[in-house]
């Protein structure tokens, strides 16, 4: 089955679950295996911040769960769904939970931030079984000597890497890599569709993204500036874009003796380096929890080519850290925010809004 999911408005809701039933089946028997159930998650806090994930269940490991990877087109399914579903001075659900047996019934239920009862809908899914698994190809292989490349060569290779492991449409993928030694530190890969740009979508990042990293981490550390975190910014007219922090720069480690102004000075350093287009206006958004290192940061700008849109790319690590500290700073004058938007013009200008816990 086949939506244009730039259109899901025009489906019915049984071809909306049927096309859920069908990815979920597709994920799995990508992964070659012979599966028992399978969980589908979505959670959707508004229009602009959610996610999925699935799980399931094989018939040889029946008590231990598997990771199936999803796209942005199970948020979009999802988030058309809440969508039809909400009702007026009522709260739309906040998350989604799809189960799925390899004969097709299915059954998906819904949970409300009110904790009222939720539906269930149950039905069936036609076409599992005739889906068939198709051995993936070989990763794309780089050079096994790196050092011998220029740096102009391994932002070649970052785009190929990109191009190979991407198989839908995409209009900026974004490589992050966080390292403390050549044996530690993390990789990760999110993409923006052209259909959803609000949405950063998520595929695993291949493990040359991390060879390539550690190269340049490598290199950077030989004359004594290694970094702690890299973004690549890849666009598919082979266009990459390297932005490189370090430990004490810009952002210094000791926060607290900084005054406000220098805070302000950095947030707003760092979201103007992780737009990748020209821009109208931003927001950048700390979100919060007891303790505040369970937030997390995101970044949504207007492009001047569409003014009216949203699109969304990476936070750096250092909005986390800035956005703790002024978290920690307002609390202290009785301020407990749960969320802290900083909208920021081009010209400089900028203003907080925020949510109390």
């Amino acid at each position: 089955m086949t939506l244009e999911f730039n259109q899901v408005e025009r489906y019915s809701t049984q071809e909306i679950y049927q096309a859920i039933g069908l990815m979920v089946g597709e994920a799995i028997i990508a992964e070659g295996d012979d599966w028992q159930t399978a969980i589908l998650v979505a959670e959707i806090e508004d229009e602009l911040s959610g996610l999925t994930y699935g799980r399931y269940t094989t018939k040889i490991e029946q008590e231990h769960q598997k990771s199936f990877s999803t796209g942005y087109h199970t948020y979009v399914l999802f988030n058309e769904l809440r969508r039809r579903m909400k009702q007026p001075d009522q709260l739309a659900w906040n998350k989604a939970t799809f189960r799925l047996a390899p004969d097709g019934p299915f059954e998906c239920t819904f949970s409300y931030p009110d904790e009222r009862a939720g539906v269930e809908v149950t039905g069936e899914v036609a076409g599992l079984d005739a889906i068939e698994y198709v051995p993936p190809p070989p990763p794309l292989a780089i050079p096994a000597d790196l050092s011998s490349l220029s740096e102009v060569e391994i932002d070649g290779w970052f785009y190929k890497v990109v191009q190979d492991a991407l198989k839908g449409e995409w209009s900026l993928a974004l490589l992050r890599a966080e390292i403390e030694s050549v044996n530690h530190g993390l990789i990760l890969m999110r993409y923006r569709g052209p259909m959803e740009p609000g949405e950063l979508a998520m595929d695993p990042a291949p493990d040359s993204v991390w060879d390539l990293s550690v190269e340049l981490w490598r290199r950077a550390a030989q004359v004594g500036e290694p970094w702690s975190e890299l973004t690549v910014q890849v666009t598919p007219d082979g266009g990459v874009r390297r932005i490189t922090l370090y430990p004490e720069s810009p952002v210094p480690a000791e926060l607290t003796q900084a005054t406000n102004a220098q805070l302000i000075d950095w947030l707003r350093e760092m979201t103007e380096a992780m737009i990748d287009a020209p821009w109208v206006r931003a927001v950048a958004v700390g979100r919060f929890e007891e303790p505040p290192q369970r937030g997390g940061s995101a970044v949504f700008f207007h492009p001047e080519s569409a003014p009216e849109a949203e699109w969304a790319t990476l936070a750096s690590g250092n909005h986390n850290r800035l956005f703790v500290e002024l978290w920690r700073r307002w609390k202290a004058r009785g301020k407990d925010w749960s969320e802290l938007q900083f909208r920021l013009q081009p010209d400089g200008s900028y203003e907080f809004e925020g949510v109390l816990r």
